[in-house]
């Protein structure tokens, strides 16, 4: 048992040194989310291994550690269990309410759809999908399966990488803060969306002296004036005045949005980039792209919107890394045909 442990914490001490490294040099990859879920799962399973032999020693002496030991064991396992019911119900309440408050949308269906569709592959199917071994409805099943799985995992590190990135414990001094863009209300109004960026830009700005307002956002075909002039006027209003804020109008994209106004800063200037929590991550993954270093802030938003926001924000990133996306399922899919066809054979 001891040679498991020194293995298990040579394993936990691996990875949480890969995890201070990517913060120190590159946060802004899923290998935050991987090392650091890596981390808290090796040091669960040190501590759970490190009871087992504790109550192997002592249960001689003391045979309720057995039971206090079972009694963890279980309390785990209906913690995981929980989660997951807990994750579901979530997905389909807010779901539900975002379509009554927010209405009809295609993209307001995407927090119910994920619900629905992890009832049928993990509960349904299993229970009611009576299908023979050597069936092909099986091995598609079995794919569907993989891929979904596949997809929680990623879409799990993609939570933590995006919490990882929301927290700047020690800042350089910021010289711009660029705050995104996002559609007017009544053709050239702030929506209460955008106003909650600029608050919060605001903020940022007035921790560091003598940095200055990027207000990005070009004009959408259903508005009278660029969103980064709307922006500026209604920082304006709050007191903020012109010499502090730069405009930037020709973007239409969040990616443009980063392009554009880094192109407005001066040489060498360290910058951040302020949009709504779920967005965050996406808009650092872009500059980083572009070679472009930054952090991130998020502004408040209505919790009921932001899960569904956050699934949006998910499927965004798996189409800006599709090859690698499709390249994975690609071998889930060959994987399971070649197994298909060897069982048929066989049988």
């Amino acid at each position: 048992m001891l040679e498991v442990l020194l293995i298990i914490l040579s394993i936990f001490l691996i990875c949480f040194v890969s995890f201070i490294y990517v913060l120190k040099h590159e946060r802004r990859t899923l290998w935050a989310g991987m090392t650091f879920t890596a981390s808290l799962f090796t040091f669960a399973l040190l501590i759970f291994i490190s009871l087992m032999d504790l109550t192997d020693i002592y249960s001689k002496n003391h045979p309720w550690l057995i039971s206090v030991f079972l009694l963890i064991l279980l309390s785990i396992l209906a913690f995981i269990a929980g989660t997951i019911l807990v994750l579901i119900g979530m997905f389909i309440y807010n779901g539900i309410k975002i379509i009554l408050k927010e209405g009809n949308h295609w993209t307001n269906y995407l927090s119910l759809g994920l619900g629905i569709l992890f009832i049928l592959v993990l509960f349904i199917y299993p229970n009611f999908g009576h299908f023979y071994i050597n069936d092909w409805v099986t091995y598609v099943y079995i794919f569907i399966l993989l891929t979904t799985l596949y997809f929680i995992y990623i879409m799990i590190m993609y939570t933590f990488t995006a919490w990882i990135n929301l927290v700047n414990p020690k800042n350089p001094h910021l010289d711009y803060v660029v705050v995104l863009g996002a559609g007017l209300l009544h053709g050239d109004q702030v929506s209460p969306l955008l106003a909650a960026r600029i608050n919060r830009g605001i903020e940022i700005m007035k921790e560091n002296p003598g940095s200055k307002l990027i207000m990005s956002g070009g004009q959408g075909g259903n508005e009278t004036i660029p969103e980064g002039v709307a922006m500026a006027k209604y920082a304006e209003k709050l007191g903020i005045s012109k010499d502090k804020i730069i405009i930037e109008n020709k973007s239409k994209t969040t990616y443009e949005n980063i392009m554009f106004s880094h192109k407005l800063m001066g040489p060498n200037s360290k910058f951040c980039l302020v949009t709504n929590s779920y967005h965050v991550y996406r808009a650092l993954v872009l500059a980083k792209n572009q070679g472009l270093k930054c952090i991130g802030y998020g502004a408040k938003t209505k919790w009921y919107f932001t899960l569904n926001a956050f699934i949006r924000e998910f499927i965004a990133y798996v189409v800006i890394t599709k090859r690698l996306q499709i390249t994975i399922v690609g071998i889930i899919f060959v994987l399971c045909s070649i197994a298909a066809v060897f069982d048929n054979l066989i049988l």
